[in-house]
């Protein structure tokens, strides 16, 4: 049934080819689209690349049935090709990986920054390096869409361009690269080599002939070649696990748009109730990014931090000056957690005297739980939980003003 489904598509044309190329350009695109805020990675790779992955499957099951030899010709030694490059790509990198220079660390922030937690684990990985292996097998496939017969300048020119596409992205500043002759010079030279294997791999699988043709070398050969990719670039991956996993900084956040706050990771009960009412009230689409205190905040807008809008002064607490900056002081249930808040931040030896308010901040704190910095965040969730829960309950007598 599919496959009579398929042959009643049209046959394949030159226009078609536009897109697999657009195919192969989806996995970069949910990176950029992330760099410039448009939405958070993970988003970007369930919404962009996973159902182009899923259409590509189909474009060469259609390519295959129905004798569309030069489509499914094309597609097939692209993504063969472009693995074998981003295996190279990355395997001139490794002594310098071996020299004390973090040179993968971009590749592990990817599945950090897709699963949106602050330090490699093993799933982060996992993730990071099948994502960086799908954008060289896109730009494999790119090429292959692009050119009708490899040559060595052209493949060299086009790993070229792509770097030079990267240097214009805030790449280099987001995963904290600096932009110094080392990094160029490594840099351009890895994506030097990625185009000439690009082109060798392409001569190899098709001895002269152009892009379409049937491959001029043994099926069985060419699998047992591209065998090889998985296992030297999980090889590559951990052994650069190994050496710097621990060491690397935290992540960038998995979101860098507009409605990012940053603030230190010593979630008080001020801290945690200023937040909670910003997201609450203010801005729900506000997500916060945690660092240690006294760090430079590099992402986001900062928040109940020393040169935020929003922060303690020296008799009022954040949550009070948020209160007052949004007019939100009407709210009985919010003054309380305004009483909290000076309470704790402002005047902590007077908490005898305030039970109520006393017993909030125990309450919030005790749901909040102890933790290490890597589970700021869910910390930070169960807080709000328990604020939510809190403001959603009727007083149970009337709260002293």
């Amino acid at each position: 049934m599919i496959r009579s489904a398929i042959s009643l598509l049209p046959p394949v044309k030159k226009p078609i080819l536009l897109i697999p190329l657009l195919v192969g350009a989806t996995s970069i695109a949910s990176l950029l689209l992330y760099f410039y805020g448009v939405f958070d990675m993970q988003r970007g790779v369930h919404l962009l690349l996973l159902p182009a992955m899923a259409l590509l499957v189909l474009m060469v099951l259609w390519g295959r049935w129905t004798g569309r030899q030069v489509l499914y010709n094309r597609i097939v030694v692209g993504l063969w090709a472009g693995a074998l490059a981003t295996l190279m790509y990355d395997l001139v990198r490794e002594p310098i990986a071996w020299s004390g220079i973090p040179v993968f660390k971009a590749i592990s922030y990817f599945g950090t920054v897709i699963i949106n937690t602050p330090h490699p684990t093993l799933i982060s990985e996992i993730i990071g390096w099948a994502y960086h292996l799908s954008n060289g097998m896109g730009f494999g496939l790119m090429y292959a869409m692009l050119v009708p017969a490899p040559r060595w300048w052209t493949a060299t020119l086009w790993g070229l361009v792509l770097e030079g596409a990267m240097l214009l992205t805030p790449y280099a500043e987001i995963f904290g690269y600096r932009v110094s002759p080392p990094f160029l010079a490594i840099t351009i030279g890895s994506h030097i080599v990625y185009g000439l294997t690009l082109w060798a791999a392409l001569r190899y699988w098709l001895r002269d002939q152009t892009l379409g043709a049937p491959p001029q070398r043994p099926a069985k050969r060419l699998a047992l070649v591209f065998i090889f990719v998985p296992i030297g670039i999980g090889a590559v991956a951990a052994d650069f696990h190994l050496r710097y996993a621990e060491a690397i900084p935290p992540s960038p956040p998995g979101y860098l748009g507009p409605h990012l706050y940053t603030t230190w990771n010593v979630l008080e009960p001020d801290r945690l109730a200023a937040l909670w009412v910003f997201q609450r009230f203010v801005n729900p689409h506000a997500r916060f990014h945690f660092v240690a205190p006294f760090s430079r905040i590099t992402y986001g807008m900062p928040f109940d931090v020393p040169e935020a809008t929003i922060r303690r002064s020296g008799t009022r607490s954040a949550t009070e000056e948020l209160l007052a900056q949004y007019h939100l002081e009407h709210d009985e249930r919010l003054r309380l957690l305004g009483r909290m808040a000076h309470l704790y931040e402002i005047t902590s030896w007077m908490r005898p005297a305030d039970p109520i308010a006393h017993q909030l901040g125990q309450e919030l704190m005790a749901a909040t739980g102890r933790c290490s910095p890597p589970d700021i965040p869910q910390c930070a969730k169960r807080a709000f939980g328990y604020l939510d829960t809190w403001y959603a309950r009727e007083p149970s007598a009337k709260i002293p003003r």
